[in-house]
């Protein structure tokens, strides 16, 4: 059978699709091209709008023209780029101190392959305060590599860096790279940007965690996080009393401690003082570093004071006390990153997306579980 016989027995959608993905990878169009409207489209072929909407329905999901009610269909920006392999850039200035972003980072680097990806870390050092200039110089390194993304952690710990961070992002929209958020945005959760965000359901985390105690009679819960941490921990703190309030328990200012663990000073007067006894904390590298200064002050983990910490980092477990934490589905995470990142750039129309994973509480001997019940 001749090409042309076959084309004619093929479905009516399937001719509109074949002659529109022909013209766009010879160049017809060009990137951000308006093509001819579904009416026209019908007129052309002698074919209903439905079978014309099936065609260019087909074309989108490859990623090759994006659709705007009311507007048409355009060429997508990376039509040139379908089909070629892709480059990511990562931006994770945490990495090497927040041990959950090993495992994502980890993740999503073992997808590469099936998805035809390589990476390019941006670059920024842990230890020091980004100036403008290497932002500018990491930002430039993507441009002149031509990454098709960016994987964004937002620093912390600083009041600095949420300048860094909106640096980084406007630099990245400045030149049209997507960027898919990972763990938190950079704006305060009522916010949001405009960018896709992928992490873990943080007030059910702090909600589980403060519940467990509840659930073994703890009439009272403090909540212990550091100053300028990422709003990651302000949303398991809202978790967290919410978990109070649903048992009946109110939350007073002296339940509420923000400060440094590791500060024996704070830990006795604004802790200890104030009779914290059932403690959640922030994340686990605050539970540590106050598992320590405890132990240093002689008391006692979990027989005078008990802990629960968030994340299950690899060291959570091979403490004095092993830590009771919430758990973060970190593979999950990554993978899920991955899939985000490539569904933006099949469809750049798409509206901003926020896909939060639920974690599990892991319950060690840091909270006294087993002498609660004994």
């Amino acid at each position: 059978m001749s090409e042309t016989k076959r084309l004619q027995k093929s479905p009516k959608h399937a001719r509109i699709y074949n002659d529109l993905k022909q013209s766009l990878s010879e160049g017809h169009f060009l990137e951000g091209d308006k093509l001819p409207t579904e009416h026209e489209l019908a007129n052309q072929y002698g074919v209903s709008r439905p079978t014309v909407t099936k065609a260019l329905t087909r074309l989108k999901k490859e990623g090759l023209i994006t659709r705007k009610i009311g507007s048409g269909s355009f060429v997508a920006s990376n039509v040139h780029e379908v089909g070629r392999h892709k480059l990511f850039g990562l931006v994770i200035p945490n990495l090497g101190r927040g041990e959950i972003f090993e495992p994502i980072c980890a993740q999503i680097a073992s997808l590469s392959e099936e998805h035809d990806f390589s990476l390019l870390w941006g670059g920024l050092s842990i230890n020091s305060n980004p100036s403008p200039d290497m932002i500018e110089k990491m930002v430039s390194r993507f441009v002149k590599n031509r990454v098709a993304g960016v994987f964004f952690i937002p620093m912390e710990l600083t009041p600095a860096y949420y300048d860094v961070n909106v640096k980084i992002a406007s630099m990245l929209d400045g030149v049209h790279i997507p960027v898919v958020l990972i763990d938190t945005d950079y704006e305060p959760f009522n916010r949001r940007t405009a960018h896709d965000l992928v992490g873990i359901d943080n007030y059910h985390g702090g909600y589980i965690a403060t519940e467990h105690f509840l659930k073994h009679g703890c009439n009272r819960v403090d909540y212990v996080f550091r100053p300028y941490s990422s709003y990651t921990l302000l949303q398991r703190r809202i978790g967290y009393q919410a978990a109070l309030q649903d048992a009946g328990i109110e939350c007073t200012r002296d339940c509420v401690h923000c400060g440094d663990p590791g500060d024996m000073e704070f830990v006795k007067d604004e802790i200890l003082a104030k009779g914290a006894t059932n403690i959640v904390c922030g994340n686990d590298e605050t539970a540590a570093a106050l598992l320590h200064t405890l132990q240093k002050a002689g008391v006692h983990v979990p027989h005078d004071v008990r802990l629960i910490g968030f994340d299950d980092v690899y060291y959570s477990r091979n403490l004095r006390v092993p830590l009771t934490t919430v758990r973060q589905p970190c593979k999950d995470l990554g993978t899920m990153a991955v899939r985000t990142m490539l569904d933006r750039m099949s469809d750049p129309a798409l509206p901003p997306r926020t896909i939060f994973l639920q974690g599990t509480l892991v319950v060690r001997e840091s909270c006294g579980t087993k002498m609660m019940t004994e």
